[in-house]
């Protein structure tokens, strides 16, 4: 079991509420499947959350397969919650749950955390932009002199995701793209180099888009920095647009 005592998860703390409720919106929205651990590490399950009600300080979450073990997490006297999507390591607490209705099955209900911690392993962690925050990476390929110029949908420390409109792209599994550039607008323009890791389909209304999922071959320090510059902006958007 994670030790949630430890102090050095304090700085990864979030103590502001409706960050904390965003955060837990956003494990709902994504149907994220959530570990759930009580009697001091000795009783595990799986959930889901259901509904968050900042009105009346509730989490609800989905009721669980076994009754033995729905009674033992009632009578739990602390909960330890914990989440990893997309390589973020989500966590919080909570002392008690209780039983409630959530759309006339039985489900569980507790309070809002005051703590919510967010463990970010930077190799790993992929942001989902917005259609307003997509970015252009354009690049040569193969011996062809052709500028070619994807839409960037995820990026992280680790890589990206881009898609563009052509019915074929002219990329091989492994391939290393030399002296691509990432326009991200205010915080600069990353040039360096991609390894090829994934290529596919998508549809998008009508449309069919070709999808590649790259790999940062090597990202300086000042790189790193602007790109966390910018990913830190556009969440703040987007939280902002929640109110």
């Amino acid at each position: 079991m994670a030790n949630e005592n430890d102090e050095n998860l304090e700085s990864f703390a979030i103590t502001f509420r409706r960050e904390i409720v965003f955060y837990l919106r956003q494990l709902i929205n994504d149907g994220e499947r959530i570990s759930v651990i009580f009697d001091e590490g000795r009783e595990t399950g799986l959930t889901v959350l259901l509904d968050v009600d900042e009105e009346e300080n509730q989490v609800i979450f989905d009721w669980g397969g076994s009754e033995l073990a729905n009674r033992r997490l009632l009578e739990a006297s602390r909960v330890f919650f914990v989440a990893s999507p997309q390589g973020v390591r989500n966590q919080f607490i909570t002392p008690k749950v209780w039983q409630t209705t959530y759309k006339k099955r039985p489900a569980f209900v507790t309070a809002i955390p005051d703590k919510y911690v967010r463990l970010q392993r930077r190799e790993f962690f992929r942001l989902t932009l917005p259609m307003t925050q997509r970015r252009p990476c354009t690049f040569k390929a193969g011996e062809s002199d052709k500028v070619w110029e994807m839409s960037v949908v995820d990026i992280g420390l680790g890589g990206v995701g881009m898609e563009c409109q052509a019915a074929t792209v002219p990329f091989q599994l492994g391939e290393i793209i030399k002296g691509a550039v990432i326009d991200l607008g205010k915080f600069g323009k990353l040039q360096l180099d991609l390894e090829i890791r994934f290529l596919g389909k998508t549809t998008r209304g009508t449309k069919e888009l070709s999808r590649v999922g790259a790999h940062f071959v090597k990202l300086s320090n000042a790189q790193e920095n602007e790109l966390q510059r910018f990913v830190t902006f556009v969440q703040r958007e987007e939280r902002a647009k929640l109110g």
